[in-house]
């Protein structure tokens, strides 16, 4: 992967210790995941999905202040978005994701332990973060599915399927299957030959 900057090095660093002495169950997902899975790509942030039962906000938020982080405003933007962003001292954005329902439960529970220098962390496995990326709108979030998609020769593609049907019919649309389906089709989409290899 490419090497992050030493602003999210030590925002990732920090965050999974404190997690980690917290005792919260964490997953390390967005670039930093998509890059450990072998697509590399510069990411400026840290995004972890992490199980956050109520009775241990506020243990983390203080845990997250004495770190050095800003804290604007947990309590409310976990309960709007599901997600609150932090800053660290050095202005990394720290988002931390409420890991709940049946696709935060799947993210904790398949989680890999990956080596990073001298650390093991925890990341989500490249069958969710594919998951992730087909869910989301956004066009960075596509190229990652697609590059992804095109990298891991060993995906468990039946479990990515599944898991966008189920999506697809909480939303009451067909949007995330049809993004993995066109991600797969650009994948797989033959090379015309060039001029020169034409009889």
């Amino acid at each position: 992967m490419a090497k992050p900057d030493r602003g999210v090095r030590k925002a990732l660093a920090d965050a999974t210790a404190l997690l980690d002495e917290l005792g919260l169950r964490y997953a390390v997902v967005g670039g930093l995941a998509v890059g450990v899975w072998g697509v590399s790509r510069s990411t400026d942030d840290v995004d972890i999905f992490v199980e956050l039962p109520v009775a241990r906000r506020a243990a983390l938020r203080r845990a997250l202040v004495t770190k050095g982080f800003h804290v604007p405003a947990m309590t409310e933007e976990l309960a709007e978005f599901g997600v609150f962003r932090s800053r660290s001292g050095e202005e990394t954005f720290l988002d931390l994701f409420d890991a709940v329902g049946p696709l935060g439960e799947a993210v904790i529970s398949r989680r890999r332990q990956v080596r990073l220098g001298r650390k093991r962390l925890w990341f989500v496995a490249p069958e969710d973060l594919v998951v992730l990326k087909a869910f989301s709108e956004r066009e960075r979030d596509f190229e990652d599915l697609a590059a992804l998609l095109a990298t891991k020769q060993d995906l468990d593609l039946d479990y990515v399927q599944k898991w966008a049907a189920r999506l697809d019919q909480s939303l009451g649309t067909d949007d995330v299957s049809r993004r993995l389906k066109r991600a797969t089709a650009s994948v797989r989409r033959p090379r015309r030959p060039s001029l020169r290899s034409r009889p």
